[in-house]
């Protein structure tokens, strides 16, 4: 396994809720905890578990996202909500092009809503513009005071259907009119929705 690779799984764990798909499709997240060698274990939702064999992780280290591909070779109990997965790594790569990932100037409305953020309340909701987005970040617009850590949700419409998208803000600017301009990395998004921002970033393209 090459170096950044070897990196990209040891930024697993401490990771919470990332974006894993079984081998029949099935949409999941998990909370990777620990790493020994090529073997993970995760927190994973136990009462989703049923026909589970392989999961598929979708991630980023920086601008550069990943995949990973796992066997689930043993699931305990944790808790009614959760079961502990032992996942054994059977490839890892990086999927898509990284710093080349194409990007596309959107303009549009989009509503924030703070998950873990310094000067907002959890639950609450801002109106934002959506600037820039590619598959791995998104740079917007904000009245509220935001700081580089925090994370929130976004939603907006994209292909004449609603998208939510999952974010840390990575740089947080004062912009025009005392606005905040935020870039973000996407922390969760749907294959659904990651889908459409390809196709809008491609066409862009």
């Amino acid at each position: 396994m090459e170096g950044a690779a070897e990196r990209a799984l040891a930024s697993l764990p401490g990771r919470t809720g990332v974006s894993a798909t079984s081998q029949e499709g099935k949409q999941l997240v998990c909370d990777p905890f620990q790493l020994d060698g090529l073997m993970l274990r995760a927190y994973l939702p136990r009462l989703q578990m049923g026909g589970v064999e392989q999961l598929t992780l979708r991630f980023a280290v920086g601008d550069q996202p990943w995949t990973a591909r796992f066997e689930l070779t043993e699931a305990e109990y944790h808790s009614f909500e959760q079961a502990i997965g032992v996942l054994a790594l059977v490839e890892i790569s990086e999927d898509g092009p990284g710093r080349q990932a194409a990007r596309v100037e959107l303009h549009i409305p989009a509503v924030m809503t703070a998950i873990f953020c310094q000067y907002a309340v959890e639950g609450n909701e801002y109106d934002v513009r959506v600037d820039d987005l590619s598959e791995t970040g998104v740079q917007f617009s904000i009245e509220l005071q935001m700081a580089a850590g925090d994370e929130f949700a976004l939603t907006f419409t994209l292909e004449e259907r609603k998208i939510t998208i999952q974010a840390k803000a990575v740089k947080a600017d004062v912009g025009a009119y005392g606005r905040s301009v935020v870039g973000a990395r996407i922390t969760r998004v749907s294959d659904r929705d990651l889908l459409a921002i390809r196709r809008a970033a491609a066409t862009a393209g």
